[in-house]
């Protein structure tokens, strides 16, 4: 259990939105599928260099009512030392990773 707590294995969610992988690749960009009952407002892209916390929204308006998606974000995670993701549908249900450490 505390293996897969550090290395970020686990999402905690209102039950309407899973995020049931999540992974960030060599280079900076980050996995992750994501499930929703309502359709999707948006994602949240989090990150910290222990001095500032960087935030990237991804809109997923074009989503509808019931559905799954692959996510992949490119992003700058250069000089980060943590980076987590959120997803929010339009009735304000979401799901959130744990913070995965880059170093």
């Amino acid at each position: 259990v505390l293996d897969a707590i550090r290395g970020g294995k686990f999402f905690a969610s209102t039950g309407e939105v899973l995020i049931p992988k999540f992974s960030v690749q060599a280079g900076g960009e980050v996995e992750a599928a994501i499930e929703w009952t309502f359709p999707l407002a948006f994602a949240e892209l989090i990150s910290g260099d222990g001095k500032q916390v960087y935030r990237q929204r991804i809109d997923l308006t074009d989503t509808e009512a019931f559905g799954a998606r692959s996510l992949r974000v490119p992003a700058e995670l250069a000089g980060r030392a943590w980076v987590r993701l959120e997803v929010w549908d339009i009735a304000r249900n979401g799901a959130f990773t744990q913070p995965v450490f880059l170093r």
